[in-house]
Formats: structure tokens, C-alpha cells, sequence
């Protein structure tokens, strides 16, 4: 009865809808808490999927180069609605922190001497850092509630403080899940079931070839113009050959637009990853701020559809696939390392980015009150942003007139 209700439920489901919880998830939310804004509101508040497709939509994303919860994001609008469902889902997450990306690229570029803007990232991105603290917390308590997955866990962390090669970490991860969590699994038969054998017709060759069609046509619309098939070329090459996290993406990124092509120096480039930091969305979305300084507003369209076409492409094809064999006891063990490993990866992001949003004792109180008013207060997290900005820029012109 509950999965003929959740059909049912799905069947209801209209494309509008799934826009609208996605263009909600991102304009609120930062970093990991993209998830769990995910999480509350398709899981638990509207219950359009259980939260162990969720983990699965997590698992796979994963498993795919390019930006993790962009893949979640279209792995849950293709289950809920096909391929109309994920087109639906990724225009509402991306087009929020897409549009606030272009607005800060042009006021940075046009006023980027000005004290207040400096100051209001600043203070946005203590804020961000406690936001992203919070979620990973919460992340935490839920997936590694036994010994094993804190190992898990643990050695990703230590992995990655060292040698931040996310593929290979993932990889141990994924043998560290089927050596420890495999006798955790309850399912019994090891092999694969008649039911659950592949077949040409579990690929979705409708939908793919309409996907390749639509990215050829999109190569084609650039080609006119020389410097937007070159943003195209760097940046879906970015978005096909990296895996994990943004940060991942960012020393590529560093050494294609400032190094190669000489589109940013480096002072641009890093304050385009602090507004892609201090933005809600992924942290890739600095791809925007690239391609608007190289071409404006037609420049940050294109290096933004390029860097996240191939997950579209690598979702929908392996969607088919992975649905027959996550249930396999092997490969239920090693998606549940990597799972484990997502929270000591996400871990490090939060260093990270710590490491350059909290530079003074200001940036650190603000962002501790911060983290204190999410995990234990329970504020939303767009009026923890609201209130922290607002406080920071206070506290900074108070500072100043008192000097």
C-alpha cells in the first residue's frame, strides 16, 4: 500500500511544483545544506521520495564527475518526473544562485572599490561557514551512527587532509564499505536475480538521444563565436573529467581561465571563488562570474550550462543501470562507504572554507553565533544569512566610527 500510495503521489506531482522546491533549495541554501534542504523538503515534508532514494540519488552523484548535488538535483526530478522532471529540477536550483551570481559579477566588476560590498561578503561568508558546519553535523548524526561508518569516515578525512584525490578516496571507500558494512546489508542473495539482470532496454537510449541531440545543438550555437566555444570547450571539459566536490574543480578551473587563456588574473579568479563560496548553490557556480567577465551576460549563460551539461548526460544514462543493481549486496555495501565518506570529505570543506571566510576574531564570533542559532536555536537559515550580514556590517561601521 505505501508504494502504491507513493506512485500515486508522483503521478500528481506536476513539473511546476518541482521547480518551485528546487528554485527554493537554491536560494536559501549553502554548500552541504543544499542537501538537507533537499532532504526536509522532498523527504520529509512532501514525502516524494523515501529517504533511502535520497541516499541513493546521493550515492550515484557521487559515483559522477562534476558537481555533486547538481546530480542529485537531477537524479531526483528524472525519478519524480522523467526527463522533463530533471530539466524542471535543475532550471529551479541553478537559475537562483545563477542570477545572484551575475549581479554580484557586475557590481564587483563596477564597483568593486567600494567598501560596503567588500564588507557584506565578508560578513556573508562567516555566516556561510557556520551554515555549512551545521548541515554537516546534522549529515553526520544520521550516516555514520555505527563504529564502521566513522572509520569510513575518518580514513576519508585523513585521506584527503594529505593527498585531495577524491576519485581514489572514494575508490578506498567503496572497498572499506564492502569490507566493513557488507554484513550490515539485508539482503541475502549476493547475486543477480532474473529481476534484477540487465538489459539493453534498462538503458534510456529515448532519453539520451534527445540529451546528445540537445548538447549538440548547444556545441553548435557557440561555434559562431570563438571565445564562447572556448568557454563551452574548458568548461564542460571541468564539468565531464573532475569528480567530487567544487573545490576539486577549482585548481583546474585556476589553470585553465588564468594560467591557459588568461581570461582572469588571480586576484579576480579568487574573489570569484569567494563569491562562489558566499553564494547560495554550488561553489562552481564561480564558472558563472568567469564567463560574465570574459563575455557578460551571454559568457556567464554559456560556462554555466557547459559545466554542468555532463551531468545531465551522465545521470540519465547511468539512471537505468544503477536502479537494477543498488540493491546487489555488493553494491549496496560500497555505496554505504561511500556514503560515510561524504561526510569526512564534507568535513574538509568546511576547513576550507574556514580558512577563508574567518579571518579575524569578528568573522569567527559572528560565525560561532551563527552555528549556535542553527543547530541549537533551530533558526532558518535564510535569516540566520540575513541577520548575520546585517550584524557584521554594523559591528564593522560602528568599529570605524569609533576610531
Amino acid at each position: 500500500m505505501y508504494n502504491l500510495n507513493r506512485a500515486g503521489l508522483k503521478n500528481k506531482i506536476r513539473l511546476r511544483n518541482i521547480f518551485l522546491v528546487f528554485f527554493k533549495i537554491g536560494f536559501i541554501a549553502f554548500g552541504p545544506a543544499m542537501m538537507m534542504e533537499a532532504k526536509k523538503n522532498i523527504v520529509k515534508k512532501l514525502n516524494w521520495i523515501d529517504e533511502k532514494e535520497f541516499l541513493d540519488g546521493l550515492a550515484l552523484a557521487q559515483l559522477l564527475p562534476g558537481a555533486t548535488f547538481v546530480s542529485l538535483t537531477i537524479y531526483i526530478g528524472y525519478k519524480l518526473k522523467g526527463l522533463l522532471g530533471a530539466v524542471a529540477s535543475f532550471i529551479g536550483f541553478i537559475l537562483p544562485p545563477f542570477l545572484i551570481m551575475v549581479l554580484l559579477s557586475w557590481l564587483y566588476f563596477k564597483y568593486q572599490s567600494i567598501t560596503f560590498v567588500n564588507v557584506l561578503f565578508k560578513g556573508m561568508g562567516a555566516v556561510v561557514v557556520a551554515i555549512i558546519l551545521n548541515a554537516v553535523w546534522d549529515m553526520a548524526k544520521i550516516i555514520t551512527n555505527n563504529i564502521r561508518s566513522i572509520i569510513i569516515a575518518a580514513i576519508s578525512f585523513i585521506i584527503s587532509l594529505y593527498y585531495n584525490n577524491v576519485f581514489l578516496i572514494l575508490l578506498i571507500a567503496a572497498f572499506l564499505g564492502i569490507a566493513l558494512l557488507r554484513k550490515k546489508t539485508n539482503i541475502k542473495d549476493n547475486n543477480l536475480t532474473d529481476k534484477t539482470k540487465l538489459h539493453p532496454k534498462d538503458m534510456r537510449w529515448k532519453d539520451i538521444i534527445i540529451i546528445c541531440i540537445s548538447i549538440g545543438l548547444f556545441l553548435a550555437s557557440t561555434s559562431f563565436v570563438n571565445k564562447l566555444l572556448r568557454i563551452t570547450g574548458v568548461f564542460f571539459k571541468i564539468g565531464a573529467l573532475v569528480f567530487g566536490n567544487g573545490f576539486t574543480m577549482l585548481p583546474l578551473i585556476q589553470h585553465e581561465v588564468v594560467n591557459v587563456h588568461h581570461w582572469l588574473n588571480l586576484t579576480d579568479f579568487l574573489v570569484g571563488v569567494a563569491l562562489g563560496q558566499m553564494t547560495p548553490g554550488p561553489i562552481v557556480i564561480t564558472a558563472t562570474f568567469i564567463g560574465y567577465k570574459v563575455m557578460g551576460f551571454l559568457g556567464a549563460l554559456v560556462a554555466t550550462l557547459a559545466i554542468f551539461t555532463p551531468s545531465f548526460l551522465l545521470v540519465v544514462t547511468t539512471f537505468g543501470i544503477y536502479s537494477k543493481i543498488k540493491n546487489n549486496k555488493w553494491v549496496s555495501s560500497a555505496l554505504n562507504g561511500l556514503i560515510a565518506s561524504f561526510v569526512g570529505l564534507m568535513f574538509i570543506v568546511v576547513i576550507n572554507t574556514g580558512r577563508h571566510a574567518l579571518v579575524d576574531v569578528y568573522t569567527t564570533g559572528l560565525s560561532v553565533l551563527s552555528f549556535i542559532m542553527l543547530q541549537f536555536i533551530k533558526l532558518d537559515s535564510k535569516w540566520v544569512i540575513l541577520s548575520g550580514s546585517g550584524i557584521y556590517l554594523a559591528v564593522y561601521y560602528l568599529i570605524h566610527y569609533l576610531r
